[in-house]
């Protein structure tokens, strides 16, 4: 069973597992455009270690969405090639066939600790003598 926790507001925390087809896909998006709807834009942490297989019918789901993605960035981890294959080559071809919906861009980590540590990095204010006045 896929999981979606909140972190922060700025940052939704979605873990797949086993094989996901077209149902599972449209409930994801639809919790996750709640989300966007409620907090604004958001960053991504995508676990994809447990997921086993997207189907056809997801695939497609995930690429010809109606509205954008809540997504500043997504930050995948944990994810097989096989497996990161798919992902990549979905999220391409939302590009190509939305790309007003997907203006946000997908990174590739082998551990979470490795996604978490480059979002945190990112998140970092720029400090520093003369960069704060």
């Amino acid at each position: 069973m896929n999981s979606v926790r909140l972190e922060r507001p700025d940052l939704i925390h979605v873990v797949f597992r086993g094989p996901n087809e077209l149902q599972d896909i449209l409930e994801m998006q639809r919790i996750l455009f709640a989300v966007g709807d409620r907090f604004g834009p958001v960053d991504l942490l995508l676990g994809l270690g447990e997921l086993e297989s997207l189907g056809a019918g997801a695939r497609g789901a995930w690429a010809r969405v109606s509205r954008a993605y809540p997504f500043r960035n997504g930050f995948a981890y944990g994810a097989n090639f096989g497996i990161r294959t798919l992902v990549h080559t979905t999220h391409r071809a939302g590009r190509i066939i939305s790309p007003a919906f997907f203006r946000w861009d997908i990174s590739f980590f082998p551990t979470e600790a490795a996604a978490r540590a480059h979002i945190e990095a990112k998140r970092v204010p720029a400090e520093g003598p003369g960069l704060n006045p």
